[in-house]
């Protein structure tokens, strides 16, 4: 990958110039001679040549000239394959550098900044990252020693790309806008308007180095999560590159940006483009990678076939070097993923794969390759438990439950004699193989990968260990956090690579059905790992690190509430509830997963029609499941509030409507939403007073065009009726209005009444104002600015007019996530909007009980929502409903 791209980018021709002449005007032409076959890809005789040549320089006992040609020997074998002869080859030359300096430094010291740049392409080249690093790292030293620009440039770009290959992202950025602004700029924090602006203004002196470099900074800020200044940069510089494998690289880079928007389209087009220009076989490998998997994506099973042929007699071509290593794992992994594979074809691939990575050492590579060959056999043995059962030929009793039509169905098995017990085995020597690769590798990225597979496995075939695997792959989970929350395809692949390990994990704590006896400390431990699946949904909508799941007691902040876990497994529900000294209880519904979100899909949707009653019909399922198990053990508490810590779908129902056949459950009971009991100081909005920062749109806005909401002056008059406020409409309700009066005023409150939408996708979860739109981050900054003013968090954040985003399933977690980034204690919004005379007639009431009654928010929004439920007008829970607190409810 990086090699291709080395030789590309810094031809020899370069390197030669700067270096000192050749004794011998026949050796110089022999070396000339020599160079040109190796651009030319004819590396038997450019080998042949040089060393012909330093055995001439040996015999002239000129150490100097022989150490520079067998730095190019080096670069040479190690494009053949012959890592060996590469090795001894940089190895002799950096010995008989080492001994010339002390005589000839001035001379010298070119030449070994070049042999240490080649050693740690080598060294990247064998997936030894960290060693490739500390190798540029002193030829930039020796560059600098020089004062050689050329070369400093060259090898801070190679250490970025070394950063890189460590999931050093960050520091790679780093690296790669120091070099472009002298130091002017930095990653930290990350500046994209300063970063574009630096790009365009350097345009007109492109090399073909810069280049590489800019490429390589597309590259970071793709992993980066900053999609959109990735694909300026790639596409800027296809237009400004002459050299046609250079655009090919560009067009593959690319490619994978434009995927990751989902522009799936233009990503193919792109890749077609980079395969008919580019004559590099890595290069079209790498294309023809993302090609098979975007048409695994969309299951072009006909296509798929010609194109894996294809792939394997490109990558059998290949020299053997990291990048063909790599692509055999790859190919690999997309076998497994095709509607019908061979598991065969996988086996060899993974067992050639293997055997190339012992042979160069490359230790990443082994490790991918052993846990493959695990999860393979994983699979086969699951396949193997399917075919025997489906034939009536033996059965087999799985400990969790098998879905045969998930399953693998290999092409393949019957030529398989193995039982499942041996296959199982084999799995599980495997995956202990490549992780103890991985521990030794110091790689949790890894580790927790062949932690969770031996975990699964463990399970599948009933042996002991399973929870502890399992909870062992979370603890280095949460060692890679910081790593993972700026990685793009890791935040895309969130649903695939950490939140099935916890659900597998809560799945073998919690109880299988309602006669299973579970220690209550699996009960205990099960609820920890529900606020950390919580916490880690938040830490991935924000590409950050924001929330640290630290479980508080119930007893700890209101010995009147329950906390009630609605856990959705694939196939059951389980309902956990926390009462104040007492222990945990659960109750299992058998359900499937489709099911389940099913209902709570027509619930949601059929309680927003005013003119039906069918949501009568989920409401009242809902709370046979939810809250009718516990009911006599609520009552024998004295309990007054619920908190749900919602999960998945049940995010996006308005759970206060939920029915028992005579009553809602709000007429019982306070209802409040958390994404888990990491609250800030849990202090009653009483304590702070209730003076009300108000902001709301009643005009048509200039720049999105959304509808005037007529009733929000009714609001506001609702508001200033009972609370002193501050408002600002309209014209007056702008980002630096808002930042002003937070900085000279201190309010408890901060009540928006404008347009806005929760979305999944943290770019579409917004607020309305005036002149812009209003993001988390932006709110976030404003509330930590003028937090020396404010003397405390927000007590109470009123989003009185927003709304989920429409068909987005998991739109309620920019909800949470608003609530949780903002800062406030707790937040008031709606999972649609209203725009109607109730909302002013709710907030009136709210903060009427809030000012007269001294009640907690809970019960304050409690005893509003039933002012609308007893009015004829507003008794469809379609007005009183939307409501939701979340986060701090006293």
């Amino acid at each position: 990958m990086v090699l291709s791209l080395f030789l590309t980018t810094y031809p020899w021709l370069s390197v030669i110039a700067s270096s000192p002449p050749l004794n011998s005007i026949n050796q110089s032409q022999r070396l000339e001679q020599a160079k040109q076959w190796y651009q030319q890809g004819q590396l038997n005789l450019a080998i042949e040549t040089w060393r012909e040549i330093a055995i001439y320089y040996e015999e002239q006992e000129d150490q100097l000239n022989q150490a520079h040609i067998l730095t190019y020997l080096a670069l040479a074998y190690s494009q053949l394959g012959a890592w060996t002869e590469a090795e001894e080859s940089i190895n002799d030359s950096l010995t008989l550098l080492q001994e010339t300096i002390k005589t000839k430094t001035e001379v010298c010291l070119p030449i070994l900044a070049e042999a240490l740049n080649v050693q740690g392409t080598l060294f990247l080249a064998k997936g030894d990252a960290l060693s490739a690093l500390s190798s540029w790292e002193k030829a930039t030293n020796t560059y600098e020693q020089v004062r050689d620009e050329s070369g400093i440039f060259r090898t801070k770009i190679n250490q970025s790309m070394a950063l890189k290959a460590l999931g050093s992202y960050s520091r790679a950025c780093e690296k790669l806008v120091e070099v472009f602004s002298n130091n002017s700029l930095t990653c930290k924090p990350l500046n994209l308007k300063k970063i574009n602006d630096l790009f365009s203004s350097s345009l007109e002196s492109l090399s073909s180095i810069k280049i590489a470099g800019w490429s390589s900074l597309g590259e970071v800020l793709k992993e980066m999560a900053e999609l959109d200044s990735s694909q300026f940069i790639f596409e800027t510089l296809l237009e400004k590159s002459p050299a046609t494998e250079q655009q090919a690289s560009l067009l593959v880079n690319l490619a994978k940006t434009l995927q990751l928007q989902g522009n799936i389209e233009e990503a193919q087009e792109k890749l077609i483009r980079a395969i008919a220009l580019s004559k590099n076989s890595q290069t079209q490998v790498k294309a023809q990678l993302i090609q098979l998997q975007l048409l695994i994506n969309q299951k072009q099973w006909n296509q798929i076939e010609a194109l894996v042929s294809n792939l394997v007699n490109q990558i059998s071509q290949l020299p053997l070097n990291q990048t063909k290593i790599d692509a055999q794992l790859t190919l690999a992994q997309r076998l497994m993923e095709i509607k019908s594979p061979s598991w065969q074809e996988i086996d060899q691939l993974l067992l050639e794969a293997q055997k190339n990575s012992e042979t160069i050492g490359y230790i990443r590579g082994q490790a991918f390759s052993l846990g493959n060959q695990g999860e393979l056999y994983e699979q086969l043995a699951l396949s193997k438990v399917c075919y025997l059962n489906n034939n009536n030929l033996s059965r087999y009793r799985q400990q969790t439950p098998l879905n045969c039509h998930q399953v693998y169905q290999f092409t393949d098995i019957k030529q398989l004699e193995a039982i499942p017990s041996q296959l199982w085995k084999k799995a599980s020597q495997f995956t202990e193989q490549a992780l103890k690769h991985s521990q030794a590798l110091q790689a949790p990225e890894m580790t927790y990968l062949w932690q969770w597979q031996l975990g699964r496995i463990l399970a599948e075939s009933g042996q002991t260990g399973a929870i502890e695997a399992y909870l062992a792959a979370i603890e280095t989970l949460e060692t890679i956090t910081n790593q993972l929350g700026t990685n793009r395809e890791f935040q895309f692949s969130f649903q695939e690579k950490v939140e099935p390990l916890y659900r597998q994990l809560l799945s073998l704590l919690l109880p299988r059905n309602n006669q299973d006896s579970v220690p209550q400390e699996q009960l205990v431990e099960a609820r920890q790992q529900i606020e950390a699946l919580q916490a880690a949904e938040l830490n991935n909508f924000f590409r950050d690190v924001c929330v640290q799941s630290e479980p508080v007691a119930i007893e700890d902040i209101d010995p009147q509430a329950a906390v009630i876990y609605p856990l959705i497994l694939r196939d059951r529900l389980v309902v956990l509830l926390s009462l104040p000294k007492q222990p945990l209880q659960a109750y299992v519904v058998p359900i499937e997963q489709e099911e389940l979100e099913k209902i709570l899909r027509d619930f949601r949707y059929n309680i927003v029609i005013r003119s039906q009653r069918e949501f009568f019909i989920n409401a009242e399922q809902l709370y046979d499941w939810l809250i009718r198990p516990f009911n006599q053990r609520l009552q024998q508490s004295s309990i007054k509030t619920l908190i749900f810590v919602a999960d998945g779908v049940f995010r996006n129902v308005p759970l206060a409507a939920l029915y028992d056949g005579q009553q809602y459950l709000i007429e019982n009971y306070g209802v409040s939403l958390t994404p888990g009991l990491t609250l800030l100081s849990p202090e009653s909005l009483q304590q702070k007073g209730l003076n009300t920062l108000f902001a709301g749109l009643t005009a048509e806005t200039p720049k999105d065009g959304f509808i005037p909401l007529f009733y929000v002056q009714q609001e506001l008059q609702a508001v200033k009726s009972q609370v002193p406020s501050l408002s600002l409409l309209n014209e007056q309700f702008t980002l630096s209005n808002l930042q002003d009066n937070l900085q000279d005023n201190f309010f408890p409150i901060l009540h928006f009444a404008t347009h806005g939408q929760f979305s999944s996708q943290f770019e579409e979860t917004f607020l309305l104002a005036w002149n812009s739109r209003i993001n988390i981050l932006q709110l976030e900054r404003l509330l930590k600015e003028s937090a020396p003013t404010q003397r405390a968090a927000i007590e109470l954040l009123i989003l009185s007019a927003c709304e989920t985003a429409t068909g987005d399933r998991r739109a309620a977690l920019g909800l949470a996530g608003f609530a949780v980034r903002a800062g406030a204690r707790s937040t008031l919004a709606t999972l649609w909007s209203v725009n109607d005379q109730g909302t002013a007639l709710l907030m009136e009431q709210l903060y009427n009980q809030l000012a007269q009654q001294k009640i907690s928010k809970a019960e304050a929004l409690r005893q509003a929502q039933l002012v609308l439920l007893k009015d004829r007008w507003y008794r469809h829970p379609f007005y009183w409903s939307p409501y939701i607190l979340v986060g701090n409810w006293l």
